[in-house]
C-alpha cells in the first residue's frame, strides 16, 4: 500500500503573492525586511522575538553574473529572513532583489514523491519512493547560503535524531536559483542512508 510522506517543511505550491516592486534605488535591509513581514504575517512567527532576532539575524549577499547580451555584469541582492523554528528545525525565507523585478520571494523547485513502507508501517522498510512530479516551496529548513559556490542548501529533519530527512541544493544560475540535487532518507532506522531523487551537474 502506498502512503504519502509530506516534507517536514511547509510547502506552498502555486502563484506567488504580488510582492515585486519596480524601483530606481536599491532597498536597505530594513526596507526589505519590512516588506517581507507585511507579505507573510500569518506564515512566519516569532519575528518580533528579540531572542530569535539575535540567534537568526537577517543576512544579505550581493550577487553578480555575466550575460551574453550585455558587457555589463548583472547584479542582484539575496536576503535571508527568519520564519519560525521548532525543536530541531529552523525555517527561513529568501528574497531576491533585481533591477527589473524588484524584491520578490524565491520559490524553490522541489520534487514531490510517495514513500511506500512495508506493511504500511512508517518505521518499517522503505519498499520504494517514486517521484510524482515537481512543486515549489517558499520556506527552506535548516538552510545555508554558500557565497563561494552560490548555492543554497536545506536539510529538513523528519525527527530529532536526524536519521530521516530531506535535503536539497539550489545553485544560482543567471539570476535564479535552480534545483541541482535532492536527497531523501525516509527510513527511520537510526542510519544515514539517503536516496538521491534529483541530481544535475
Amino acid at each position: 500500500m502506498r502512503t504519502t510522506r509530506l516534507l517536514s517543511t511547509v510547502l506552498l505550491v502555486g502563484t506567488l503573492p504580488a510582492t515585486g516592486f519596480a524601483q530606481d534605488n536599491a532597498l536597505t535591509q530594513s526596507d526589505a525586511f519590512a516588506r517581507f513581514t507585511q507579505s507573510f504575517p500569518d506564515l512566519c512567527y516569532g519575528l518580533e522575538d528579540s531572542a530569535a532576532a539575535e540567534y537568526y539575524p537577517n543576512e544579505t549577499w550581493d550577487l553578480t553574473w555575466e550575460t551574453e547580451y550585455s558587457d555589463t555584469p548583472q547584479t542582484a541582492t539575496l536576503y535571508k529572513f527568519f520564519c519560525g523554528s521548532g525543536a530541531y528545525n529552523v525555517n527561513h525565507m529568501y528574497y531576491l532583489e533585481t533591477e527589473y523585478e524588484g524584491l520578490v520571494p524565491i520559490a524553490f523547485a522541489t520534487p514531490q514523491f510517495d514513500v511506500v513502507y512495508e506493511n504500511d508501517d512508517f518505521e518499517g522498510t522503505v519498499l520504494e519512493m517514486p517521484m510524482t512530479g515537481y512543486g515549489t516551496q517558499l520556506l527552506l529548513t535548516n538552510s545555508e547560503f554558500d557565497p563561494e559556490t552560490k548555492t543554497i542548501t536545506s536539510h529538513a529533519l523528519w525527527r530529532g535524531i536526524g536519521d530521516a530527512f530531506s535535503a536539497g541544493t539550489w545553485r544560482f544560475d543567471e539570476g535564479q536559483f535552480v534545483l541541482i540535487r535532492y536527497d531523501v532518507d525516509a527510513q527511520y532506522d537510526g542510519e544515514i542512508d539517503p536516496e538521491t531523487l534529483v541530481s544535475f551537474k
